[in-house]
């Protein structure tokens, strides 16, 4: 076994996958850790105690691992000829520069533009709801999706709409990058409503990210009709239940290129979040065709 083998072999083994794994299952196993982890690490810093260096240690190890295979398999479709071990060397660690550098600008990129938005947004007053738009909506402008979404509610201040852009498949460095941004945008921001693709609902419904309908209140009350319901499993579920909508002909897209693709609502919201939250989803499917 050569040096690459025995770096991916370790890999899948710090992602507590096996050899054979799916891109699914390493993107869902992926965003399962990465969660773990930062969980753990907050809990460490809040409590001031020495696990925060090891659990930062276990995050880098992760990134590290969820990079090189994925990295891995774009290389194993090349139709190029193997490298010597010299060359091979080089390329694998060409490739990690190459990572390093793409995640710092996106990094710096964030920070900046979190800074301005915050900026910007401290002068136009409260915001009375967030909604996230994710998936493979590159296009999606989202100045008129808020602007559509407040016609349904004339009274509130502000709705804020942001657009998280996944891939559909990761076939470069830049891919794996925006894969990561996406996982930790889901941790450390929680809209109320998320408007998703089909694949990244399935996806974040497994990973229980979001309620189930029936479990919010007044949701009964909506009729929702049952050939528009997405349903899902989780891993506590002993079977599907509703955890989305279908709103893809919704007036609220009206101008917004949405890709082609089937747009599923999902609810995220705290339990004190609840009720503007059902008062926007309720607009919403009164104004589904």
């Amino acid at each position: 076994m050569n040096e690459m083998e025995e770096e991916m072999k370790k890999a899948y083994e710090t992602l507590g996958l096996p050899e054979d794994a799916t891109r699914e299952q390493v993107e869902n196993r992926y965003f399962i850790l990465m969660k773990r982890e930062r969980s753990q690490q907050q809990r460490a810093h809040d409590n001031d105690n020495a696990n925060g260096e090891s659990a930062i240690t276990d995050l880098g190890e992760i990134n590290r691992a969820y990079r090189l295979i994925l990295g891995l398999e774009s290389e194993k479709t090349s139709t190029e000829p193997k490298q010597g071990k010299i060359g091979h060397f080089f390329y694998y660690y060409k490739i990690h520069i190459i990572v390093a550098v793409v995640i710092l600008l996106f990094v710096g990129y964030t920070i900046k533009d979190s800074i301005d938005k915050r900026n910007a947004e401290a002068k136009l007053g409260p915001i009375d709801l967030s909604v996230s738009v994710m998936g493979n909506f590159y296009f999606a402008d989202m100045e008129i999706m808020q602007k559509n979404l407040l016609k349904l509610t004339p009274d509130w201040n502000r709705i804020k709409a942001t657009l998280t852009y996944i891939p559909v498949e990761i076939k470069s460095q830049q891919d794996i990058a925006m894969q990561q941004k996406s996982v930790l945008t889901l941790i450390s921001e929680k809209d109320q409503l998320y408007f998703l693709d089909k694949k990244n609902f399935d996806s974040l419904v497994q990973q229980e990210v979001f309620h189930k309908l029936d479990e919010l209140p007044g949701f009964a009350a909506l009729q929702v009709p049952a050939d528009r319901l997405r349903f899902g499993q989780t891993d506590k579920d002993t079977k599907s239940y509703a955890y989305g909508i279908d709103v893809t002909d919704n007036p609220i897209f009206e101008g917004i290129e949405m890709n082609g693709e089937r747009v599923i609502v999902a609810v995220r919201a705290k339990e004190e979040e609840w009720p503007k939250t059902m008062q926007l989803l309720t607009q919403i499917l009164k104004t589904n065709p």
